[in-house]
């Protein structure tokens, strides 16, 4: 990340904002503030739709699924910072709206308290957009299906947004039924269309379109217990942006100093007035030389992909060039804010078309880094070069206890790795030959024959 970090920094004096977003990061850290800020910047964008090379008479929307991943400690919170001020339009929007909402909440107790008398109070019609990890399905839905505005003289759906410090606490929801939104999760990025039909009459009725932006933050572990061998298949790893932080190396943070805690840093006020400025944005972005600049990214790569056989690469770059406008698109639009505001037109250059490449190059570098390996694993299956762990149930547990292992371990790793003594790892280590999971490869020293059990 330190090339593309680098990269990055010679483009602050060209867009607005990418320095404030970067502002206290270290440069390998540059490439996570862009993805997280772009997909805070283009959720206000959207009321903004453009077309694809791929079934170009359908208008798109800027769609994210953003997990930024690092060690506990990393320097993560920064996303919070970002959101905080980035998302406040929003979050203004639904906050009118939660207060709506639990002023009817307290007025429905009042009248169930007192005996029904006389007509209940109705219940108001109110625009939230963002939400937390623990959101109920039918909560969420409802909000999505009611966030709608009349935009250039047709009804558009607006997106919801959710952030999370903790992308384990996102994840736990997803073990109950009534807040699994995995195949939100996976809907969300092509705005596909869902739907529900409960019997219980608390559920509406209806199929809807899944508009939905999301950014978690969160540790190695917790990407792994979402994305792993075992559910790579779903595709859902193709969709997502997984940037890495970077080790701190023993580096301690540069020390700040507080000027005045009653005036707003500069930083703060520039990244709340673009914010005001993006969330009024509409219409159909003319970028068409941006598109034709994915097309060619893509079809230069497939032929790498072609000539390495790499059916890994070529599945995973597909859906690359979505991010390398999706990230783009919201620092052009700064950039040629006064252009789009006179003309409606974004007379765009060969720096845009860099910066768009840049982060299709970043995203296919994290797309292969983290989830390379699962999907190499994947399609050897397909081609029966490798066999499946034996069909034999598994607890959570020991999959769990599986998958932390390094590929090449011995006793007193295992004893670390897993914390356990050293004669629990013994006879962990004993079953697992005797199950055909690992071999020993020389006297105290075993090897993985699988990346994941399932």
């Amino acid at each position: 990340m330190l090339f593309a970090g680098k990269e990055i920094e010679k483009l602050m004096d060209v867009y607005p904002c990418l320095r404030e977003v970067c502002k206290g990061l270290k440069t390998e850290a540059y490439p996570a503030a862009m993805f997280a800020s772009s997909a805070f910047l283009g959720t206000l964008m959207t009321r903004c739709t453009y077309r694809f090379y791929h079934r170009p008479q359908e208008l798109r929307r800027l769609n994210y699924s953003v997990f930024i991943i690092g060690d506990p400690g990393s320097g993560k919170s920064f996303v919070t910072n970002l959101y905080e001020l980035l998302a406040g339009p929003i979050r203004k929007v639904s906050k009118e709206g939660q207060n709506a909402e639990n002023r009817y909440r307290r007025k429905y107790k009042e009248w169930l308290d007192n005996g029904q008398k006389g007509d209940g109070p109705k219940k108001p019609q109110v625009i939230i957009r963002t939400h937390p990890a623990r959101t109920s399905n039918k909560v969420f839905i409802e909000d999505m299906k009611h966030a709608v505005e009349m935009v250039d003289g047709q009804e558009m759906h607006l997106h919801m947004l959710s952030f999370d410090t903790e992308l384990d606490n996102a994840i736990n929801q997803q073990g109950e039924a009534w807040s699994n939104k995995t195949y939100l999760e996976l809907k969300a990025f092509h705005n596909e269309e869902d739907g529900q039909f409960f019997s219980n009459y608390d559920s509406e009725l209806c199929d809807f379109n899944v508009f939905w932006n999301f950014v978690y933050t969160g540790t190695p572990r917790a990407l792994k217990n979402k994305v792993n061998a075992n559910n790579v298949g779903n595709g859902f790893s193709t969709r997502l942006a997984a940037i890495p932080m970077p080790s701190t190396h023993f580096e301690m943070l540069k020390r700040e100093e507080l000027e005045d805690a009653n005036v707003e840093p500069e930083e703060h006020k520039t990244l709340r007035m673009w914010a005001e400025r993006l969330d009024s944005t509409h219409g159909e972005l003319p970028i068409g030389k941006l598109v034709e600049s994915t097309y060619e990214w893509a079809k230069e790569h497939m032929e790498e992909a072609e000539e390495d056989q790499s059916k890994t690469d070529e599945l995973l770059l597909k859906r690359v060039p979505y991010y390398g406008i999706a990230v783009s698109v919201p620092f052009i639009m700064m950039r040629h804010w006064d252009e789009w505001q006179q003309h409606h037109t974004l007379t765009l250059d060969d720096t845009d078309l860099y910066l768009c490449r840049l982060a299709m190059n970043i995203q296919f570098a994290c797309q292969r880094h983290f989830f390379g390996k699962y999907w190499d694993y994947y399609f050897m299956q397909q081609a029966n070069c490798i066999s499946y762990p034996t069909r034999k149930r598994h607890t959570k547990l020991m999959r769990s206890r599986y998958s932390v292992l390094p590929d090449e371990f011995s006793v007193p790793s295992m004893q670390i790795f897993l914390g356990v003594s050293q004669r629990t790892a013994e006879k962990m280590i004993e079953r697992w030959l005797n199950d055909g999971y690992i071999k020993r490869i020389e006297p105290g020293r075993y090897q993985k024959l699988y990346l994941e059990l399932t």
